[in-house]
């Protein structure tokens, strides 16, 4: 018994360092900041933007864990965003199934099933073949939609009147910070585990990973599944915030605001993700409203100056602040 309890006390002091991390606890800080100053004006579109700001996060944690932390590109993204909202939509208008949790547990499962299905044939290719696979994903998926969307029995522009996440935006905030609070926690514990280090080798040098006897296609096949279930979830949510679900939500627009998110926020970082999440996302709101017509050339604008000068992410410079505060001064 003692060597259990004394593996066990071990096991958590190392959590416990490993979470008083100063980035994860930015991430966390930011998270909680933010779910705060949206509850000034429920009905703000600030708070509108800070919800649709988490979804994105949401799915930029799922893009930086499976691609950043590999190296694989999944351009699949936007496949498992909308096939979530797509059963949050059939499961209230087919079954009449008004519970949020569980139209979102049901989301995730198909998510989780959809991405192991998906990854276990794909990720036995590498490199521009496996993109090239994901990226037909979600581009197949519209045009079946839309081609056999009478005869599936479905509605004709798409499911209305799915319930709302919550009677206001800032109530939404709440769940949707919570559930990236706990996404963040979990991602970036398995990020410096021994799970983490395996994927970091897969990205760097696969083929010396392999040849030092460490079978990557299980950790590759359980980390693109993961990060499928969260994006089937970021599918339930926006379709729950937006009370509708239709052939847009397989638009690629869902899979390049995450993938600029993560190149901002540091590729593997898993914390930087949420600080550019914020960043990205309430820049385009402001854009948004002040340019109107020409807010896609302005952002864009925007987005190349920030990967110019920032090419290593928003961490470097935080990271050498830190270091800076904790060198001592010299005698």
């Amino acid at each position: 018994m003692p060597p259990d309890r004394g593996r066990s006390g071990l096991g958590v002091r190392r959590i416990v360092r490993r979470l008083a991390s100063p980035v994860y606890l930015a991430a966390l800080v930011a998270i909680v900041g933010f779910a705060y100053l949206g509850q000034g004006d429920p009905m703000s579109y600030f708070a509108l933007s800070l919800v649709i700001a988490s979804i994105y996060i949401t799915l930029a944690l799922a893009w930086d864990l499976s691609s950043g932390m590999t190296g694989y590109l999944n351009f699949g993204l936007p496949f498992f965003f909308g096939l979530g909202a797509f059963t949050t939509g059939y499961f209230s208008w087919q079954d009449h199934v008004r519970s949020q949790p569980l139209l979102a547990i049901a989301s995730l499962a198909v998510g989780l099933l959809a991405g192991f299905l998906f990854a276990f044939p794909t990720l036995r290719l590498r490199g521009p073949y496996f993109s090239l696979l994901s990226i037909l994903l979600p581009l197949i998926a519209t045009d079946v939609v839309l081609s056999y969307w009478t005869q599936l029995h479905m509605p004709t522009q798409g499911y209305y009147s799915i319930p709302l996440l919550g009677p206001t935006s800032a109530a939404e905030l709440i769940v949707l910070s919570a559930v990236n609070a706990l996404l963040l926690t979990g991602f970036f514990l398995l990020r410096d585990s021994h799970f983490g280090l395996v994927l970091r080798g897969i990205r760097d040098d696969e083929e010396a990973l392999s040849a030092q006897g460490v079978r990557t296609f299980p950790y590759k096949l359980v980390v693109f599944t993961l990060a499928s279930g969260a994006a089937g979830y970021a599918g339930a949510m926006y379709a729950m915030v937006i009370s509708f679900a239709g052939p847009d939500t397989f638009q690629f627009t869902f899979l390049i605001f995450p993938i600029l998110i993560v190149i901002l926020g540091g590729t593997g970082e898993i914390a930087g993700s949420v600080l550019a999440g914020y960043v990205v996302m309430l820049l385009y709101s402001y854009f948004l409203q002040a340019f109107t017509e020409l807010t896609f050339i302005v952002f864009t604008g925007a987005a190349i100056l920030l990967v110019l000068f920032l090419p290593g992410g928003i961490l470097r410079p935080l990271r050498s602040f830190i270091q800076f505060m904790r060198t001592p001064e010299p005698p």
